[in-house]
């Protein structure tokens, strides 16, 4: 208490804000700043690089208040909730007391809604988990678009589901139950996602009962049935409590959130969280980005609309023929007509976030410019329509499009304003009482010109005029020679030596009417245009339906130019499990590489049909391109279930349920797994999970442990899917004594090498064989292992390939019969030339942490290398 008593009183009033949002930084406003005091200056100041200062011994920072949006973002980003603090009150008379503040609004990552707070090419989501009898239920929901989506899995089967599910929604921002936060595969995930805002609330919000009321008001319905739920149903619980946060934080109504999609794993293509990161689908494996991605290599989307879907459609690819069919139709259509596509390309370059605004008009977000925006956007779409209406597209009627846009046109101006206190807004002609009052306002000189006509007319009086100061205001002066004219309802307001000055009741009007002018019209315009944006929520489910449509065209048009740009082609899709691709390439590889310099390999495999391998064992040197061919094929195959053309000169392929992809080496050290935990772990999903029709690729099973250990184990689990599993699988190995092994589904494949007066080229061509040769001592060359450790490894190797026939060598019998090492004669140039081993440096150079002096000393060894010096 004694620390309370010393308190100011504005730092009392701040105190008891922030004792209510204890989590979130308070944005209290001081005049033109928002300030931030204790424990959140503190903090703010680290995350934002502001200045901290102090008052009265208390940490504070602060913001200037018309640049907060900028500030507030980049702490959305970072997973903070905001709560905006305003002064409501005026400060007390003869300045003692403070003015009164409250909350006028909290931002959350997931729940924030203006265009400045959110990336316009990706979702949004708010998600929320919990367990409900036995059940995960794990539902997420995008306010600004009114995605809502839901599905659950066996509650003991969190780790693998729960991290495959939040990978893929991304969300900014997580609720759980109190119960969960000590809960070891939940935390795990959430620790290795990123940054993200989490926040646990009591176990009984998570409330079925609550939840079904919540849901059944929401979409006006007796029940869910339509939607996939009953009330017992364990998706209901975590989507009724996002519905009741949604409510509480943003305090606005929700009217075009009207339905959710309850989905499970086996309506699209399933891919467990690893295979998704080691494909590189959606961001890279270095930083995180989209560069070097399959997403990037897709893109050419015109609208967010249009981004977000096509993100989500890599995300979720079909299963279903018929579906994946009619997107291919789609694409067909932009890709045999060019000019078809150019012209609607044009248009689509033209249409805002039609989503998002119809998002904002129905929780009463939106501005004039929204509106005008929505309008632009309609009409470019009609012109799409026209160009779209002999083709395969089915789109809705565009009568509402044009009330809607007809409403805008005659209402809102061309250039509004986006504030609401700042008029300029309703154009003239939408209403007599605005027009009036505008009226008065900017032509008021002559409203008092033509008043003093009608004076003189009336009295003869030539000589009176109607005069303004700023003591008396609007007054009529008449000289001292014309007094006796002066008419009866003229009122006298003051004599003067050379006459009088007097007022009318018409004046007194006139002049009242002009002061009240500024303020009738700011009030007038705000009314109507609330009344305006107010008429247009009965529009939402058509915009958020025509929304829909705008996005498909665009994610089909991107697929088209895709394949218009990089030459891919049209996959022959059924319900088998063939798998026959023709100079196929890796997408992204490809698209990074000089036009044809991608050496393209075939693949055939079937799990069904017996005359050909379901088993592809592929041996060959480091960095010959197995792990390419690999990727490639996985790839393809996804890229075929979205709908998309594929890279390739023609593909066969069949439906699969599952793609696997165990590639690469990592670790995760913090939770005590090994890199070859990590990989016995991920290719213990992929036996347990894998169907007959799956995909499933693996590269080096067994090589973080001895030898003989990784031997048996490859072995072990190549049998196992050739014999009892069966789907098609593409194997990557360098224990070459697996190429003894004997199947009639095992095709051996290797990498091309080409040896030729002491040089070696990988050729990256597949061929059938087997490579007994890694050439891993190149490799490490390349890598800078120093010239003698290499030299003395090539001794070593020559020494055990002469000896292996016999028996097996133990390091010590080496040292023994071994030459004592000595310089070695010059050994063959390199597998790569100089430019290669740059490049190839170059992509892989972390420049974000790379300082200036680094810089320069990589530049000159690049600049002594190339120059052979």
């Amino acid at each position: 208490m004694a620390e309370e008593e010393t308190l100011t009183p504005m730092m009392i009033q701040y105190r008891g804000i922030k004792e209510k949002y204890k989590t979130e930084v308070v944005f209290f406003r001081l005049g033109d700043f928002y300030e931030m005091f204790d424990e959140d200056a503190v903090e703010v100041s680290r995350l934002l690089n502001l200045t901290l200062t102090h008052r009265a011994s208390r940490p504070m920072c602060g913001i200037p208040y018309h640049a907060a949006k900028v500030y507030i973002a980049r702490l959305l980003r970072l997973g903070k909730k905001i709560v905006i603090c305003e002064q409501v009150g005026e400060i007390p008379k003869g300045g003692k007391g403070i003015a009164e503040r409250k909350v006028v609004e909290i931002i959350t990552p997931g729940t924030a809604v203006e265009a400045e707070y959110l990336d316009g090419g990706r979702a949004n989501y708010l998600a929320a988990l919990c367990i409900v009898k036995g059940k995960a239920a794990f539902a997420y929901i995008d306010v600004t678009t009114s995605s809502f989506n839901a599905t659950s899995w066996p509650a003991n089967k969190m780790a693998e589901n729960f991290g495959k599910e939040l990978n893929r929604a991304s969300p900014r921002e997580l609720l759980l139950p109190a119960s969960l936060k000590n809960n070891t595969d939940i935390q795990n995930v959430v620790s290795s996602y990123g940054a993200i805002s989490l926040s646990y609330y009591p176990d009984w919000d998570f409330n079925a009962e609550l939840s079904f009321k919540k849901l059944t008001n929401q979409f006006k319905t007796a029940n869910l049935k339509a939607f996939g739920l009953e009330a017992e149903s364990p998706e209901l619980v975590p989507a009724g409590f996002l519905l009741d946060y949604l409510e509480k934080t943003t305090n606005t109504i929700l009217p075009h959130i009207g339905a959710i999609r309850i989905y499970n794993d086996n309506e699209y293509l399933m891919m467990d969280d690893s295979s998704r990161r080691n494909l590189e689908i959606i961001s890279n494996m270095r930083e995180g980005g989209s560069q070097y991605t399959l997403l990037e290599c897709v893109d050419f989307t015109k609208t967010a609309m249009g981004g977000r879907l096509l993100r989500n459609w890599l995300l979720f690819p079909l299963t279903n023929l018929r579906q994946i069919e009619d997107r291919q139709t789609k694409v067909a259509s932009f890709v045999e007509n060019r000019s078809l596509l150019d012209k609607v390309k044009i248009d689509l370059g033209n249409i805002l976030d039609v989503e998002r605004l119809a998002g904002r008009i129905a929780m009463e977000r939106a501005h004039a410019k929204d509106l005008q925006a929505l309008r632009a956007s309609l009409e470019s779409w009609t012109h799409i329509k026209e160009y779209l209406g002999q083709y395969d597209f089915s789109f809705i009627s565009d009568e509402s499009a044009k009330k809607i846009c007809g409403l805008i046109e005659n209402s809102i101006m061309d250039d509004p304003s986006t504030s609401l206190t700042d008029g300029g807004i309703i154009k003239a002609g939408w209403s007599e009482e605005l027009d009036h009052w505008r009226g008065v306002h900017d032509n008021f000189n002559q409203i008092l010109s033509e008043y003093e006509a009608e004076e003189r007319e009336k009295t003869g009086i030539t000589t009176l005029k109607v005069k303004y100061n700023n003591a008396a205001g609007y007054f009529i002066e008449v000289s001292k020679g014309k007094l006796a004219n002066v008419p009866p309802h003229f009122i006298m307001r003051r004599a003067l030596v050379n006459g009088d000055r007097y007022t009318t009741e018409r004046l007194q009007q006139l002049e009242q009417e002009l002061n009240e002018s500024s303020t009738k019209i700011l009030e007038l315009e705000r009314d109507l245009f609330v009344e305006i944006r107010s008429s247009l929520l009965q529009y939402i489910p058509y915009l958020l339906q025509l929304a829909q449509e705008i996005a498909n065209t665009d994610a089909a048009a991107s697929f088209a130019q895709t394949a218009i740009e990089h030459n891919w082609v049209r996959p022959e899709i059924e319900e088998s499990t063939y798998f026959e691709i023709k100079n196929g390439r890796h997408p992204v590889v490809e698209n990074h590489l000089p036009r044809g310099e991608f050496v393209p390999n075939d693949s055939l495999l079937s799990a069904d049909d017996e005359a050909v391998p379901a088993f592809a064992l592929i041996t060959g040197p480091n960095m010959a391109g197995k792990s390419t061919y690999l990727r490639q094929n996985a790839l393809i195959a996804l890229l075929a279930q979205t709908g998309s053309y594929v890279p390739a000169s023609s593909a066969r392929l069949g439906i699969v349920d599952r793609i696997f992809c165990r590639v690469g080496a990592s670790d995760n050290l913090a939770k005590g797994e090994s890199t070859f935990l990590v990989e016995m772990t991920e290719t213990a999903n992929i036996l347990h999970a894998a169907t007959k029709r799956s995909l499933v690729i693996m590269d080096e099973v067994g090589r973080g442990t001895s030898t003989e250990d990784g031997l048996a184990i490859a072995r072990a689990v190549s049998e196992y899917l050739l014999d009892t599993i069966g789907c098609k699988t593409f194997f990557a190995t360098h224990y070459h004594e697996l190429s003894r092994m004997e199947h009639s589904r095992l095709q051996m494949l290797c990498m091309d090498v080409l040896e030729q007066n002491g040089s070696v080229v990988f050729l990256r061509k597949v061929k059938e064989g087997v490579t007994e040769n890694s050439y891993g001592i190149h490799v490490a060359k390349l890598a800078g292992i120093p010239q003698n450790v290499i030299d003395r490894a090539n001794v070593i190797l020559s020494h055990i390939q002469a000896l292996a026939a016999d028996n097996p060598i133990i390091l010590d019998d080496i040292k023994k019969e071994l030459p004592a090492s000595q310089p070695a004669a010059p050994v063959s140039p390199g597998l790569f030339s100089d430019e290669e081993i740059i490049i190839s440096e170059i992509l892989s150079t972390d420049t974000d942490n790379l300082t200036p002096l680094n810089a320069l000393q990589i530049i000159a060894r690049w600049k002594k290398t190339l120059s052979g010096r």
